[in-house]
């Protein structure tokens, strides 16, 4: 079977969650026998991460303006090759590369399925634009496609109040890479490697914007640090103009001493930072099952996470604790768990057991097939 994935970017730093869901799906299609392709823009291209998909074909086309993404030459693209696949996957919303492929696959009545990934709420910058997008592009998209992906189960209902019927819904969550477990991550090496003393360290890892939330983090940690004077919160990502920020929110509050910040960290690093962590804290005002959730708790470290994450199922085996995206709910959610180290190291193992036997990616690959299948063979038949 021949699968065309087409997303916006395949940048490993900016990309975000959405990327490493399209590059994982992608690799793990291929491992299993299907010829897969990406179509894509240039964005942030990373030659070292893509020579890691093996032989996964990447089409990265070039583009202007960053922000719109307008892709070069996918007009000709689309013209030469849109039947060349079985079955086309539309990942992500507010991206023209999606708008202009679906575009041509209903001219030419080609199947696909689409993937909102998250991007179904209007937020942040552009939201006018973004109402229209939603009301001329988004609802055919997912009216037209023969299933929809939902990632958690308030994706599931976002697609249901969009008209979408249940039986053309089908529920996938993120997945782990089990071989991303087996590298060295000894606590020591992160410690080293940032010059941090031996304090236990809270931590986040995220895209430093408002929406993920880490001011709401360093105001809930100064209300409780008093009460909890040996912990340090360290905080680690990219820099989405929020920084500075942050910076002088710590200074304010009169922690400077207590907080770390880092750039992004990956592979052996990241690891070992969540292995050095008492507990990993996922703030966010909205998310959707954000892919940092599952490695923490692989790693054995328990989660803090907000009720915003859309991740409940890890509070329900025992593994995080999911609280309001409010100064006063992570407060709380941090004073509960700290004043019991003993119930940090129960819900560590919990939170292992879960993710490592429920999102192993090479399982999630096979629901991914029958899906494609499912879509390529209703195609034929109609």
């Amino acid at each position: 079977m021949r699968i065309l994935n087409v997303i916006m970017c395949l940048d490993p730093v900016e990309g975000g969650g959405s990327v490493e869901r399209i590059y994982q799906l992608s690799r793990h299609l291929s491992l299993a026998g299907q010829d897969c392709v990406i179509l894509t823009t240039r964005q942030g291209w990373d030659q070292e991460y893509i020579r890691k998909l093996g032989n996964v074909k990447v089409v990265a086309l070039p583009y202007l303006s960053k922000r719109f993404r307008i892709p070069l030459g996918l007009f000709g693209w689309l013209r030469r090759s849109i039947f060349d696949y079985d079955v086309v996957h539309l990942a992500m919303n507010w991206t023209l590369i999606n708008v202009i492929t679906y575009l041509y696959l209903r001219f030419y009545r080609r199947p696909y399925i689409y993937s909102a990934m998250g991007w179904l709420k209007i937020d942040g910058r552009l939201k006018l634009l973004k109402h229209i997008y939603k009301a001329i592009f988004t609802r055919s998209m997912v009216k037209n496609s023969k299933m929809c992906i939902a990632v958690t189960r308030r994706e599931v209902k976002d697609y249901e109040e969009m008209g979408v019927p249940k039986d053309k819904i089908c529920l996938v969550p993120n997945g782990l890479i089990m071989d991303s477990l087996l590298i060295n991550s000894e606590e020591k090496i992160f410690r080293s490697n940032y010059h941090l003393d031996s304090r236990p360290v809270i931590l986040f890892i995220g895209r430093l914007n408002r929406i993920k939330g880490p001011d709401l983090l360093i105001e809930a940690f100064a209300g409780i640090s008093n009460n909890f004077p040996d912990y340090q919160l360290v905080i680690a990502g990219n820099n989405y103009g929020f920084l500075e920020e942050l910076r002088q929110l710590v200074n304010r509050l009169n922690i400077k001493d207590k907080v770390t910040f880092l750039g992004p960290i990956f592979g052996t690093e990241k690891f070992s930072a969540y292995c050095s962590a008492d507990l990993f804290v996922i703030p966010s005002r909205f998310d959707t099952m954000t892919i940092v959730a599952l490695e923490a708790a692989a790693s054995g470290t328990p989660v803090l996470l907000t009720k915003q994450c859309d991740f409940d199922e890890l509070q329900e085996q025992g593994g995080g604790l999911a609280v309001d995206a409010t100064v006063e709910g992570l407060k709380g959610g941090l004073s509960e768990l700290l004043s019991n180290r003993e119930r940090l190291k129960v819900m560590g193992r919990r939170a292992r057991d879960y993710v490592l036997k429920t999102y192993n990616w090479s399982d999630l690959c096979k629901r991914w097939v029958e899906i494609f299948e499912k879509a390529k063979n209703e195609n034929i038949n109609s």
